[in-house]
């Protein structure tokens, strides 16, 4: 038998009304509601930004105040939570959801078998949320992914890259970087480049978007089994790099250091320190490299510090951090992982080998 219930809303817009500490503050008034009344609540969500993470806090927030609640374990439509509570699954019910308004809103759905319960969700916000800004008008709009393309093609020998036949994966992580290494190379290059993880997610594909945490497992695969020249991967915010060869090997950020180091300095003169993390095991071969490229290399604890200090002094080549960030001393102050792919493509394409042969060169004779 269908029950009468009374629907009420709070919503906001996110980031700016609708907050984690806003949605918070509501629990204590909902949990005393639903104790007062002996009701047990389905905590549902859909599928707007975050609302699956702030439904399992609101399950967790209740239910520390002694509230009865069960949180569903998949995005649900409106129907399905009313069939829910038809069902005896629970008494009432709070949706994390903004029904069908803008993507840029989010709320609170409260489903209850009985009234009064408009001063809970009013709170201290207001009924009508204003939208996000209006679109700019096309002379506000500039095109700065442009800009920085145009100066990735000015820093790197273009040409070479686009006429040796290489293959290139690239995992740009649901981030920033999607499209831009096929860009920079432009249309007709004879340099193949395969890009997965492409499309804008604001999920990063639920994995945290950086390639000294993520396990890179399929871009490995793709690259070991299509037996091409290297792989790259550039963190969501485009600073940090990992690298793998062509065996489908991690490729240590000490190893990239050395390789692009030796590399600027013999093709473009380039000097000055190369900063890297402390090595885990030894790395006494260094010392050998470092006689016969007459660069110096400088194990740091907080890398990130003292590249930063080398620069200010200018004083480096090539510093990475602990978790892959390539700063290069003539460009720019921060890590910069597209940079660092592209001329990494060009050693490969100058030299016209695959990445595990620079790498085993690297130990062997680093005078190569």
């Amino acid at each position: 038998m269908h029950t009468t219930r009374y629907t009420y809303c709070w919503e906001g817009v996110v980031a700016a009304d609708f907050t984690l500490g806003a949605v918070r503050r509501r629990y204590p008034a909902l949990a005393d509601l639903l104790n007062a009344r002996g009701w047990s609540c389905l905590v549902a969500y859909d599928t707007r930004f975050l609302s699956a993470q702030i439904a399992a806090d609101c399950y967790q927030g209740l239910r520390a105040l002694g509230a009865r609640v069960v949180l569903s374990s998949t995005p649900l439509p409106r129907p399905a939570v009313d069939v829910a509570l038809d069902q005896g699954v629970a008494d009432c019910a709070v949706i994390v959801s903004a029904g069908n308004r803008d993507y840029w809103s989010n709320g609170l759905i409260i489903i209850a078998p009985a009234p009064g319960l408009d001063p809970f969700v009013d709170g201290d916000l207001p009924a009508e949320c204003p939208p996000f800004p209006s679109e700019p008008s096309d002379a506000d709009v500039i095109d700065v992914r442009r800009t920085y393309i145009e100066s990735l093609r000015q820093t790197v020998d273009i040409d070479l890259a686009r006429q040796t036949s290489l293959t290139i994966f690239v995992d740009a992580m649901n981030g920033t970087t999607g499209g831009i290494i096929p860009a920079t190379l432009g249309d007709g290059a004879q340099t193949k480049t395969i890009e997965i993880n492409r499309e804008a997610d604001a999920w990063f594909g639920r994995q945290a978007p950086h390639p000294h945490t993520a396990s890179l497992v399929r871009l490995r695969k793709l690259v070991r089994e299509s037996d091409s020249h290297l792989g790259v991967a550039l963190s969501a915010d485009g600073r940090a790099l990992g690298v793998v060869d062509n065996d489908g090997e991690l490729a240590p950020h000490l190893d990239i250091a050395l390789l692009l180091a030796q590399y600027l300095n013999r093709q473009y003169r380039w000097r000055g320190l190369v900063i890297v993390p402390a090595p885990a095991a030894s790395a006494a071969w260094v010392r050998a490299w470092e006689a016969q490229t007459g660069l110096s290399v400088e194990f740091a604890e907080r890398s990130a510090t003292r590249i930063a200090e080398a620069r200010a002094a200018h004083q480096l080549l090539i510093g990475v951090t602990e978790d892959g960030q390539p700063t290069f001393g003539r460009n720019g102050g921060i890590g910069d992982a597209p940079l660092a792919a592209l001329l990494l493509i060009e050693l490969v394409a100058r030299r016209n080998v695959k990445l595990r042969v620079l790498r085993e060169k690297l130990r062997q004779s680093p005078g190569m």
